[in-house]
């Protein structure tokens, strides 16, 4: 199993916080309702849009039936990551550096 999914790919742009809250669960990424409703407008309906993606990029977490937690992660596409799941290569592709070893 892989640590790493795509939920929403980059072609849809400055919508792809929208996406997001239209297409996936946000009650079980533990978003709060303001941020959902001023991200569901879009841009061009929400002064908060941008901030409001950020506050869910930062917090959201979803915990999977096997207790995995995953996050998110957008640099273009948006990504789904739990770090217990990724492969030491997936770890270093993702974050760009070395997995630290345990002590």
């Amino acid at each position: 199993m892989s640590g790493i999914r795509l939920l929403v790919a980059d072609w849809h742009g400055i919508y792809v916080p929208r996406v997001f809250v239209e297409q996936f669960d946000t009650i079980k990424w533990g978003v709060s309702d303001k941020d959902v409703s001023d991200v569901s407008g879009g841009p061009e309906n929400c002064e908060w849009y941008w901030e409001a993606w950020e506050a869910i990029l930062n917090s959201a977490e979803y915990t999977d039936s096997d207790g995995h937690v995953w996050q998110l992660s957008q640099d273009g596409d948006l990504w789904a990551y739990c770090e217990a799941l990724m492969s030491d290569e997936e770890y270093e592709n993702f974050f760009g550096e070395r997995r630290e070893e345990a002590a």
